[in-house]
């Protein structure tokens, strides 16, 4: 799939932001990052669950993470969910390959 260039973007770097409360731990995120920026750790506020931990040095601020987010926990700064489905949006009509 061809992606929309980086003018389309906000600018990088930007690492993400994990809404604690709202994480599972489902570990989609995890599996969707392309610079395995992400692992599941325990959470210190709710003992016995898992949430997911962002590594900010290996972070692109690229979204994948955000669009897979069934919880919508992950956020980008400046990005909100109805943005990110836009961006996506456009970058399926672009894609000739299907």
């Amino acid at each position: 799939m061809n992606f929309v260039n980086n003018q389309n973007f906000p600018e990088l770097p930007i690492i993400i932001h994990v809404n604690r409360e709202r994480c599972d731990g489902c570990a989609l995120c995890v599996d969707t990052c392309p610079v395995e920026a992400l692992k599941i750790i325990d959470s210190r506020q709710r003992p016995g669950k898992k949430i997911v931990w962002v590594e900010p040095a290996k972070c692109h601020g690229c979204g994948v993470c955000q669009a897979t987010c069934p919880k919508e926990a992950i956020t980008l700064p400046g990005l909100g969910p109805d943005d990110l489905r836009k961006y996506i949006s456009r970058a399926i009509s672009l894609d000739q390959s299907f």
